[in-house]
C-alpha cells in the first residue's frame, strides 16, 4: 500500500468525520458518539498559525492524521500532539509515520524540544507506539476521563528531544 504523509487539506474533512466516529477511534479518544461534520471540522481545524496538521493518504483518502499544537510564552519549547487511525488501516505503520513526521517537525523546524500527551492506560498499542519514538510515561491520572460509563486513567507521556534531557 502506497502512504503519503501531507498537510491537512479541507476536502479531508468528510474522511475525517468518517474516521472519527468509528468507535474503535472513539475508545482511544476523547471523542464522543454521534459527533456532527460541523464539530468533527472544528475540531480538524488549526487554533493557531504554528499548529501543524497531517493526515496519511492511501488509496486517495485520508486514513489517518495527527497534529501538534506547540505551547506559547514560557511553554514555547514544549507541544501537545494528537493521533488517530482509521480502524480499516492499523497495524500498518501508519501511525509510525504521522508520529515520525511530527517529531520531525518539532525537532527540526520548530525548536520544540518537549512532546507531551496523555493515553489512556489501556491502550497498549498506543504507549508501545509512543515508548518507541522514545515517550516516557512521567505519571498516571487516576479516573481522568468517563468513558463506556466509566472511569478511564490515563498515562501522561513526554519524548525530550535528544541531547536536551538534564
Amino acid at each position: 500500500m502506497d502512504v503519503s504523509v501531507r498537510a491537512m487539506r479541507e476536502a479531508d474533512a468528510a474522511d475525517l468525520f468518517e474516521m472519527y466516529n468509528q468507535p474503535a477511534f472513539r475508545f482511544g479518544t476523547l471523542a464522543l458518539p454521534y459527533e456532527s461534520f460541523e464539530a468533527v471540522k472544528a475540531w480538524a481545524t488549526p487554533r493557531s498559525p504554528r499548529d501543524l496538521h497531517l493526515v496519511a493518504e492511501a488509496e486517495g483518502r485520508a486514513i489517518g492524521a495527527a497534529a501538534l499544537r506547540p505551547f506559547y510564552g514560557r511553554r514555547a519549547h514544549a507541544a501537545e500532539f494528537w493521533l488517530g487511525v482509521h480502524e480499516g488501516f492499523t497495524g500498518r505503520g501508519i501511525g509510525s509515520r504521522l508520529l515520525a513526521a511530527i517529531i520531525d517537525t518539532a525537532d527540526n523546524w520548530l525548536n520544540v524540544t518537549r512532546i507531551e500527551m496523555t493515553v489512556f492506560v489501556d491502550n497498549a498499542r498506543a504507549i508501545d507506539l509512543y515508548r518507541r519514538f522514545g515517550f516516557a510515561i512521567e505519571g498516571t491520572h487516576r479516573a481522568a476521563s468517563f468513558r463506556n460509563g466509566a472511569f478511564v486513567d490515563v498515562h501522561c507521556m513526554a519524548r525530550l528531544r535528544p541531547g536536551d534531557v538534564r
